[in-house]
């Protein structure tokens, strides 16, 4: 199922990069970066707080280990990066796509 997402993903971009405008874009693949970022980060916290009363207990979940480190560890990077670029971010979400592009 991974793979169908990445190659979905991958021919979305591909379409989106030769019909929108490059600031279009950006926005595009930025507003989804911070959803999904989310999305991960509840699902890791919902995981953590309620795990006794999921499926499976914590202790059962021994192969979601990595995945569980990783997706913790992109969450405190996530939240870097986006106090590192917070500016370029404000600017990139708030400005019109009808100006012209800086190079």
């Amino acid at each position: 199922m991974e793979t169908y997402l990445f190659i979905t993903l991958l021919f979305i971009y591909i379409l989106t990069a030769l019909i929108l405008p490059k600031q279009t874009l950006k926005k595009i693949w930025t507003i989804a970066y911070i959803v999904s970022f989310l999305i991960t980060s509840i699902s890791i916290f919902y995981i953590k707080i309620y795990a006794s009363e999921t499926l499976m207990k914590v202790g059962e979940l021994n192969w979601y280990y990595i995945l569980y480190i990783f997706g913790s560890i992109s969450i405190v990077l996530g939240v870097i990066n986006l106090w590192l670029y917070k500016k370029s971010l404000y600017l990139l979400l708030t400005s019109s796509s009808s100006e012209p592009e800086e190079k």
